[in-house]
């Protein structure tokens, strides 16, 4: 006598309710979770890195400055050109602060400011000394940002402002008295 045998199907033969279908839901929980992490989190946590730059601070044009020590000695200077009011209002803001070694900023006026002139440093990551140069290129004076502040006060009559930490400013020698050769300041 034959005996008839019910198939199984090939659900019940892979396990379907047992095995497969747990581990396609945790799979896809696991893809939604990557998505997020790498759409949303990844950027904010970058964002937070010392090492970062943000885009509008690489947006400003390079440039190079001379500087001529007291001494007779000079230095060129690689800077970050801000010569508009959006570009003077972006300066330093959110540039980590590893990123912020051996960086400068020239902010260029189009003509010498005459009073007091005021800085947006908002959102700066570490103090920045900000050298205000007079229009025939002395430097006049060294003002410090300190953390937590929205604007700076220069109380000099300036044409340009070079802005660095105070670190960077002291390593390449920049301080009152030294200069800037006005026919050197290029901007790539």
């Amino acid at each position: 006598m034959a005996q008839t045998v019910a198939s199984k199907s090939f659900a019940d033969r892979i396990q379907w309710e047992g095995r497969v279908k747990p581990a396609l839901i945790i799979l896809v929980i696991a893809a939604i979770a990557y998505a997020i992490g790498a759409f949303w989190m990844a950027p904010r946590t970058a964002a937070q890195g010392s090492t970062y730059v943000p885009a509008a601070f690489s947006a400003l044009p390079l440039g190079s400055v001379m500087l001529v020590h007291e001494d007779g000695t000079g230095a060129l200077l690689p800077v970050r050109v801000a010569d508009t009011s959006t570009a003077r209002e972006v300066g330093f803001r959110g540039v980590g602060e590893s990123a912020l070694d051996n960086t400068f900023v020239l902010y260029a006026l189009t003509r010498e400011t005459s009073n007091r002139a005021s800085y947006v440093v908002d959102g700066i990551r570490a103090p920045i000394a900000f050298a205000a140069i007079g229009a025939d290129g002395t430097v006049l004076s060294v003002t410090q940002a300190q953390l937590a502040t929205t604007r700076v006060s220069i109380p000099d009559r300036h044409q340009w402002l070079l802005a660095a930490t105070p670190a960077t400013l002291e390593r390449f020698g920049v301080g009152v008295g030294s200069t800037i050769d006005q026919s050197a300041i290029r901007k790539f």
